[in-house]
Order: structure tokens, then sequence, then C-alpha cells
């Protein structure tokens, strides 16, 4: 009974660490610590969002950048100098708007996800 209270208590914990962020262009982005996994909508088509994040990678030089996208959905992987991988999952909620995943390493790693996040953000605002 004590390990299934201790199970309950940890599993309810895990479910609630979520942080919500709005950036100063005005975008909300939910980081759930549970997944490690970045969520947002970004103003852009797939094909707007997977050039700023391109180009977002390279800016910050990531390697190995790979991308398997379509207009609908798509994922771009990435490493890091160190190693960490990076993943950026795309797919489209309208012809203007795109759902954004972003996850750094195997845990996740908000601070980089946001910077990630924000860069291409910032190029979207751009364009």
């Amino acid at each position: 009974m004590k390990k299934l209270m201790i199970v309950m208590v940890c599993v309810g914990l895990l479910m609630g660490c979520k942080s919500t962020v709005v950036t100063p262009e005005g975008t909300e982005a939910t980081y759930s610590k549970a997944e490690g996994v970045l969520r947002s909508t970004l103003e852009g088509s797939v094909p707007d969002v997977v050039n700023a994040t391109n180009a977002t990678l390279e800016d910050l030089e990531l390697v190995g950048v790979e991308n398997t996208v379509d207009k609908l959905k798509g994922k771009i992987t990435a490493q890091m100098a160190v190693g960490t991988k990076v993943s950026i999952n795309l797919e489209a909620v309208d012809f203007d708007t795109t759902s954004i995943r972003v996850k750094v390493g195997t845990f996740g790693d908000k601070s980089i996800s946001m910077q990630i996040f924000r860069n291409i953000e910032k190029r979207l605002n751009a364009e």
C-alpha cells in the first residue's frame, strides 16, 4: 500500500510539471518537464517554419541537420557540438498556422529549447 501511494504521488507530480511562457513577441509556449518538450503554435505555413528552423539551426551552428518534411508535417533533427540531439516536430494546424514541438536531449532542456524557439519565431516575424 505504501509503495502504491508513493507511485501515485510521483505520477501526480509529473503530470503537473508544466510551465507556460509568453515570449516578447506575444507567443505562448508550454514546456512539459515530464516529456522534456516545448510546445507552441506559430503564425506561418509549414514550409515557412521549416525555412526559419533551418536558418536558426545554421545560425546556431548545429550539425547533421536532417529534414523529413512535406507541406503538412515534418521532423527536423540536428546535433549540438557536444552531441546532444535536437528534435523539432512540425504539423500544420491550418494554412497559415503551424504547431511546433522542440526537444533537446533525452530528458529535455527548457533553456535551449526556448532559445531555439525564440530564434525561429523572430525569423518568421522578420519575413
